[in-house]
This record gives structure tokens, sequence and C-alpha cells, in this order.
């Protein structure tokens, strides 16, 4: 099936269902900085039914890459099982089922260029404590819906004052800003 064709048809779907996925901005954005950063290793926490990794492989496809997304949803976890297929992307990326903050400690150190980590906000302090072992010397961490879910990322807000950590929040929707934080 064409990929950019069945994109669409998975964003219809999304919107008539209510899907949490990221905007079509905000893709082409992530898509850009993957493009930029010469991405090859990506980690993707929370996939919902995958919208954002098949986005992400279009660029993605063009180097030699891997892509892991994490979701602890079954429905979604099916979903997004169900959209790979769809688009024959079954042998080239891995999704996993379970709970990320028991797998990205499993996952090797030194291995991932580009995370991004777009679900249970209030568990985002987390995510990105547990991913900084798992990251290259240069990298890139985009965290989603920052300013929409402030109040529900307070724990993320103070560990970055406490470790004196560097971000930037960018308007990149007007419903969608990001942090990043570069290496």
């Amino acid at each position: 099936m064409d990929r950019i064709q069945f994109l669409k048809e998975l964003r219809q779907y999304w919107i008539e269902n209510t899907v949490p996925n990221i905007s079509d901005v905000n893709a082409k954005f992530l898509i850009d900085l993957i493009k930029i950063s010469q991405t090859k290793n990506m980690l993707e926490v929370w996939t919902a039914n995958w919208f954002s990794a098949i986005n992400f492989w279009i660029e993605l496809e063009k180097v030699w890459w891997k892509l892991l997304s994490i979701d602890f949803s079954p429905k979604s976890h099916n979903e997004a099982l169900e959209n790979i297929k769809q688009v024959n992307l079954q042998n080239t990326v891995s999704l996993i089922l379970w709970n990320a903050l028991d797998e990205i400690p499993k996952l090797a150190d030194n291995v991932y260029d580009f995370i991004f980590i777009d679900g249970m906000m209030r568990r985002s302090k987390d995510f990105l404590e547990l991913s900084w072992p798992k990251l290259k010397n240069w990298w890139i961490i985009i965290i989603d819906d920052v300013i929409k879910f402030r109040e529900k990322m307070v724990w993320l807000w103070e560990y970055l004052a406490e470790h004196n950590i560097e971000y930037n929040v960018l308007p990149i929707d007007i419903d969608d800003w990001v942090m990043m934080i570069v290496k």
C-alpha cells in the first residue's frame, strides 16, 4: 500500500476515533529533525497506532536505521501491528508491548541518537531519566505536549531544574509544544 495514502487514511481514523497522535505539523518538524540529525537509531516511548512511527519511517528508510517503539496499551499495540503490516514494515521495525519503565532499562546502552517521548505524561521524568544511559555521544530527545500537559509533568520540570539540564520549548503547533534536549 502507498504509505502516504495510508497515513492520510490513518489520520482520518484517529480524528474520528480520538486517537492521541502527533499533528501533521509536529510530524513534519520531527521528520526534518531526523533528517538534519542523520538519525540512525530511534526510540519512541508510546506509539498509539503508529501514525508517528510511519511518518518517521519515511525519512529513516533513506539511511540504515533502527526504530523501536514501546507501548503499554494492548489495543494500541494491536492497531500498530496491523498498521505495520499494511505498510509492509513488520520486518524492519520493532514494537514492544509492555511498560516502558520496565523495558527501557533492558535496552542496550549507548545505542540511540534520537528518543521521542510521547505518553503517560506524569512519567515523562522517569522516561527521560531511564533514557540517559541509552543515548550515544550526540543525541536528541523530544518530549511532546510539555505545555498542554504541564500540570501532569511537574516532576519533569523539577528534574530539569535540579540537574541544570538545558532545553528548548518549541511552539511547533498551537496545541503541540515540544521540549527539545540536545547534546
